[in-house]
């Protein structure tokens, strides 16, 4: 118990910028058992301590802590082979999770300071890379407390554990310790959806500013990103890498926004519902030249049939669901255009009746009567996003080519995973077939 507290409080003294070695340290395998165990007890405490009444114990939670022991192993051997210092094994893994009280009162303190301030979504990105920088720099004293390392190696070091970090944020599929013990599980509470429901309007307002006008003789693109279910962390990631790819590829930066459904980004990003939709679109018709740009709107999300719609679900609200009807009623609102509408969830050829015209492109994962694939938390895009954005869409700059890609990329994996075959559809109308000739199709 001596040798642990004697950790605990090196760690401390590592978490706060003092002075420490490696003699501050007692590093053994018993050593390291404990001190995991009491990172996940305080992770599973401080939890606790945030709920607002009684909850339940998620258990997979505990698959969650496993999954960080195994990372935190893992780079720690990949750290001792880099530098060649074999101590830094069992030495950076017992030093790393020694700093746990330290990082989890960061963190928490990090939390409570994003949820009270209203941050823009440039600013909400910026609160990011700098938490990832500062948790980059405390891992990276835990490194040179074994392993001196000249300047050039420390910051490739540290360039790479930013990086680390930033793909376990985006990756690794989050589970909270605790759920409210109400009768709507997995919910923030009702005093919380109410803060959230308040800091809506003006959050979508300071989004919807930040959009360009159209650019006169210039074929403007404008992005609108729909990522409607907030219980999986792939719509989200998705949707931020479809935004990404179009201000890059299709240059749209700064005529590109999303609504996401998801506890992560709701201090900078304004959720999915139907309603912000309509008004994003309403905003996005008044920037745009009718005649001369396009409006490209990415929905996903579940999807249903009988009726069809897509599931626009925000932890618990009681949100309206996405139909055929509502989008078309949305962009019949509108003096937009021309359209590209993608929509990928199951089901999804069911919005093609309502939305196909002459005008417009409409592009779905799935015909009407089936499902689409890749679902998960383990991935960071559904299956036809991968196929259509990451890989076509690289590749080519047309719509319809990408689409036509798409669809025998996802039959050959189907097929070889013994799928049954999800059916992408494509509706052209023939004046976006005549108009975009050689642009976009």
């Amino acid at each position: 118990m001596r040798a642990l507290l004697h950790n605990l409080l090196a760690g401390f003294r590592l978490a706060t910028f003092q002075r420490v070695s490696a003699d501050h340290f007692h590093v053994s395998i018993l050593q390291l058992v404990l001190l995991f165990a009491v990172e996940f007890g305080l992770g599973v405490g401080a939890a606790y301590l945030e709920l607002d009444g009684d909850g339940y114990f998620n258990t997979r939670y505990v698959l969650y802590a496993l999954a960080s022991i195994t990372l935190t192993l893992g780079l720690a051997a990949l750290l001792a082979f880099w530098t060649r210092t074999p101590a830094l094994l069992p030495g950076y893994a017992v030093a790393a999770t020694a700093m746990s009280p330290m990082l989890i009162a960061y963190s928490y303190a990090s939390r409570s300071a994003w949820q009270t301030l209203e941050l823009s979504q440039g600013a909400a990105w910026g609160w990011v890379l700098g938490w990832l920088l500062l948790m980059a720099l405390l891992l990276m004293r835990a490194v040179t407390v074994w392993a001196p390392l000249k300047r050039v190696k420390r910051i490739a070091i540290s360039g790479f554990l930013v990086a680390l970090l930033a793909a376990e944020l985006w990756l690794l599929p989050r589970e909270e310790a605790w759920y409210p013990a109400t009768p709507e599980t997995k919910t923030l509470g009702i005093g919380r959806h109410e803060a959230l429901l308040y800091q809506q309007a003006g959050l979508l307002e300071r989004t919807l500013n930040t959009l360009q006008p159209q650019r006169p003789n210039v074929p403007d693109l404008y992005f609108v990103g729909f990522a409607g279910y907030s219980w999986q962390d792939v719509f989200m990631k998705e949707v931020n890498t479809v935004r990404a790819l179009f201000d890059n590829r299709f240059d749209t930066r700064g005529r590109s926004i999303v609504l996401i459904n998801n506890t992560k980004s709701t201090a900078g990003v304004p959720i999915a519902s139907t309603t912000a939709l309509q008004i994003a679109l309403n905003r996005v018709g008044t920037l745009l030249d009718p005649e001369e740009d396009v409006l490209f709107l990415f929905v996903t999300s579940h999807g249903s049939t009988d009726p069809a719609y897509v599931s626009v679900n925000h932890d618990g609200l009681d949100l309206t669901q996405l139909t055929p009807e509502r989008l078309k009623t949305a962009l019949a609102a509108t003096p937009i255009k021309w359209k590209v509408i993608v929509v990928s969830a199951c089901y999804s050829g069911g919005f093609i009746p309502a939305l196909r015209d002459d005008n417009t492109l409409v592009i779905t994962a799935s015909s009407a009567d089936r499902n689409s694939f890749g679902c998960d938390d383990s991935n960071s895009m559904t299956d036809f996003g991968r196929a259509y954005f990451e890989e076509a869409l690289n590749k080519t700059r047309s719509f319809t080519a990408a689409f036509e890609m798409t669809k025998k990329r996802i039959a050959e994996r189907e097929k070889a995973e013994g799928l049954t075959p999800s059916q992408p559809q494509m509706a052209i109308g023939k004046n976006f077939a005549a108009h975009w000739q050689g642009r976009f199709n």
